[in-house]
């Protein structure tokens, strides 16, 4: 018999809060779960790692063709069952034994909301799902870096760095693989602290994509539109809804679900070119 390993999921570190206490990962048993649709007894899944890696075993005399189906299966359940929706629909059966530490119903602070402090090593993990492909990914604050003169946190993703300026948390620019793939100026701003509902602001700014050879000058508004507590995966916050809009058509662009416990979006909902794509805070890490 011969053996291949396919990469589902990105690795998300086992230390991250809210992860499965049971011997496996959840991640392992969402693959586990959705590799039954696929193995045959000339090919199944022999081993799955805490990061969702799966291992597939052949029998020789079944040649290396079962291969191509085989993951082409498994691709077809990733679409149809997203990692999200199925952690969501777990966490709903699950038996409640209390209150989870990371829900918040109320504000965490009286007043008006302000620019959150990151440390080096603080860490979210997103689920997402869009009408082409879903997964997970993490955002790790690797370092401050200055960048034209002002200092900027860098958050991880995989090979690619997100520049986010220190003092408001703007958007500044992107690499990937250190290759800039996305730059905004001036600086994108997500948030005016400090945060209150029925704040809004707007904003001029060019969007360039060198990479794509992509130049596209954005006239925005955004708007706290109200307090709400929502739940996601990670638990129950209690957040502040920004609306991003294109100032000059009102077409929406995102909703945004900023919790102030987790210093960062708990959710958002984008609108794309060929629909809703819907990331979910799945667990965290403050350092």
């Amino acid at each position: 018999m011969t053996r291949f390993a396919v990469l589902v999921l990105g690795a998300i570190s086992a230390s991250l809060a809210g992860c499965s206490t049971m011997q496996n990962t959840p991640k392992q048993d969402y693959t586990w779960e959705l590799g039954k649709a696929c193995n045959t007894a000339d090919v199944f899944m022999e081993r799955v790692n805490p990061d969702g890696r799966y291992f597939v075993w052949t029998r020789v005399s079944a040649g290396s063709t079962k291969y191509p189906v085989y993951f082409s299966c498994m691709q077809e359940q990733f679409r149809a069952h997203p990692y999200l929706d199925w952690l969501k629909t777990r966490q709903a059966s699950a038996p409640q034994s209390g209150p989870t530490p990371s829900s918040a119903s109320t504000p965490p602070v009286a007043g008006p909301i302000m620019a959150p402090v990151w440390r080096v090593g603080d860490e979210w993990e997103y689920a997402y799902r869009s009408p082409s492909d879903s997964g997970t990914f993490v955002w790790s604050v690797n370092r401050i870096e200055t960048l034209d003169g002002v200092e900027h946190y860098v958050i991880k993703s995989g090979t690619r760095d997100i520049f986010f300026r220190v003092s408001d948390l703007a958007s500044s620019l992107e690499r990937v693989d250190r290759v800039v793939a996305v730059r905004n100026s001036p600086s994108r701003l997500s948030y005016a602290w400090p945060l209150t509902a029925g704040k809004t602001w707007e904003q001029r700014f060019r969007e360039e994509r060198p990479a794509d050879r992509q130049t596209t000058d954005r006239n925005t508004l955004w708007t706290v539109e109200a307090d709400e507590t929502v739940t996601v995966p990670a638990g129950t916050f209690w957040t502040l809804k920004i609306v991003w809009r294109n100032r000059t058509t009102s077409a929406l662009l995102y909703e945004m679900w900023y919790a102030p416990q987790v210093k960062q979006w708990v959710k958002i909902r984008e609108v794309l070119s060929n629909g809703i794509r819907e990331r979910e805070l799945v667990a965290y890490k403050l350092k």
